[in-house]
């Protein structure tokens, strides 16, 4: 039997909360607080046989009087409410909305960034954290193509490169591809595992 129970703990914990419940739900249901309330009488006796003195009884009010039925009138002949067709108002075509020019917001310059280019095969830049596919296409493009090159960025190359890069700018510095970029030029994968996460 223990061995049941032990086994079966959980099941037996549930059916003990349902039917605590399903009484309290069966109690609360029939009123049993509002009764004992109505019958409770301070006048009866036990009170007085503990020596308390007795309070006198207040005279309970008459239940209300039921009103007499009024008598039946016949029903008044439904009242016609107008109709009133909604008005549907001419929807105006929505244009695309145009990019609100910014002070802050300079245009991309055309061309190629002032940096040095990259000597050897390309590396795959996707391998550097916060890199995407559109990122990397990006950087092929404007000459980008290896870790060496990127580890040897200093502070004007970052602004150089910063500006072509459109919407992903700031991206260099915030992602620290420098850094990462020292690991993999180095092939220190775990040294960049270490700090920077799984490949």
């Amino acid at each position: 039997m223990i061995t049941l129970i032990t086994a079966n703990w959980l099941l037996y914990l549930i059916a003990l909360f349902i039917g605590v419940v399903t009484a309290f739900w069966i109690w609360a249901a029939t009123g049993r607080d509002a009764s004992v309330l109505d019958d409770f009488n301070a006048d009866d006796g036990l009170l007085a046989k503990a020596g308390e003195p007795v309070p006198p009884a207040e005279p309970k009010a008459p239940p209300p009087a039921v009103a007499a039925p009024a008598p039946a009138t016949p029903p008044a002949a439904p009242v016609q409410k107008p109709v009133v067709k909604p008005v549907i108002a001419p929807v105006a075509p929505k244009l695309p909305k145009k990019p609100a020019a910014t002070a802050e917001a300079a245009p991309t310059p055309v061309g190629k960034p002032k940096i040095p280019p990259a000597v050897g095969e390309p590396d795959n830049l996707r391998l550097i954290k916060g890199v995407g596919p559109k990122l990397n296409t990006l950087l092929i493009s404007l000459g980008v193509t290896r870790f060496d090159q990127i580890a040897e960025w200093k502070e004007a190359e970052i602004t150089e490169i910063d500006q072509y890069l459109d919407t992903f700018s700031g991206r260099i510095t915030r992602d620290a591809w420098i850094d990462q970029a020292k690991f993999l030029a180095k092939d220190d994968i775990a040294g960049f595992e270490k700090k920077y996460g799984k490949l």
